[in-house]
């Protein structure tokens, strides 16, 4: 029978898969309006979810976010896993959205489990069974379907084959730091991890992104589009990443990474309804062979499964 924890938990991955979801169509929406372009509404949330994580550093219990001092030689390691989940990760896949349609950006992020699964096998030697093989072929198969399948001018896509490689190598990121960095992810809680790697994102990009930040004309952005952002920082960065490891701690891993199904389907639905996005037959068979390929590598059982890392690998952009 199902505990009152495991019910809450389920209900924490749900919210933070639909929050995840939602990212791609706002950020869609975000980037027609014409007003910032990709890599200057990356910085505008790296730089608006770090002031919300000092803030909330401030207000909420430490139950939720303790004050846990850095080692001195986790320094160098937070610096580069900020370089891969924060700022790689999230710029890679808004400047993706830019050039393709948020159905196909939001598919890509279910690839992410597959992804890890083969850099835990290049970097860590864990095997990889037949069934997580022919996971990867299948998983490797729709997204290149989805790449080049597709007309390039369709009105929701400048140039999907740019933007949905983009969203790729944002995955491949994710994945990167998932398993080389394991480490710290198990050593500090989400939130201080979180804080620090989104303070040293703004110290980094940020501050490199500072000179064309200072060309937007903030004053002609449309309410909408303000909203658009305040739910890109607030909901799809801060409270997203905060939900997920309530989950993992009264969830099966397996469980967790099956909940990452519903971030392309709460973003074609929202999508279509924008009228930003279609689904027609190839991204239908794209998004099938994925969601295969991707069901095979997280729920084949083998002798690696003590140093299963996917639980680990459900994460939105």
């Amino acid at each position: 029978m199902i505990t009152k924890q495991e019910l809450k938990a389920h209900g924490a991955i749900f919210a933070a898969n639909i929050m995840w979801g939602c990212v791609s169509p706002f950020t869609k929406l975000i980037l027609q309006d014409g007003t910032l372009s990709g890599l200057q509404l990356s910085a505008v949330r790296i730089i608006g979810a770090t002031l919300v994580f000092l803030l909330m550093g401030l207000i909420l219990p430490k139950s939720v976010a303790p004050k846990e001092k850095i080692r001195k030689g986790d320094w160098l390691k937070i610096i580069a896993a900020s370089l891969l989940i924060i700022t790689f990760n999230q710029a890679l896949f808004i400047v993706g959205i830019a050039y393709t349609s948020p159905i196909d950006s939001s598919i890509m992020t279910t690839l992410t489990p597959l992804f890890t699964m083969i850099c835990a096998a290049i970097f860590l030697g864990i095997p990889i069974s037949w069934l997580k093989a022919l996971g990867v072929v299948l998983g490797l198969g729709g997204a290149l379907l989805m790449v080049f399948g597709q007309a390039s001018g369709a009105s929701e896509a400048s140039n999907p084959i740019l933007g949905d490689s983009l969203c790729l190598l944002a995955q491949l990121c994710a994945a990167l730091y998932y398993v080389l960095f394991r480490d710290i992810i198990n050593r500090y809680s989400a939130f201080t991890l979180m804080k620090w790697m989104f303070i040293v994102s703004s110290c980094t990009f940020g501050v490199a992104m500072l000179p064309e930040l200072c060309k937007v004309d903030f004053g002609k952005i449309a309410s909408a589009v303000w909203m658009s952002i305040g739910y890109l920082v607030i909901f799809g960065t801060f409270l997203a990443y905060l939900t997920i490891p309530y989950a993992q701690k009264y969830l099966k891993p397996t469980v967790v990474a099956m909940y990452n199904y519903f971030q392309p389907v709460v973003a074609a639905l929202l999508a279509t309804a924008m009228g930003l996005a279609s689904f027609g037959f190839v991204k239908m068979a794209a998004t099938l062979l994925i969601f295969i390929g991707v069901w095979f590598v997280t729920s084949s059982k083998g002798a690696s499964n003590k140093k299963e890392i996917n639980k680990q690998t459900p994460c939105g952009d």
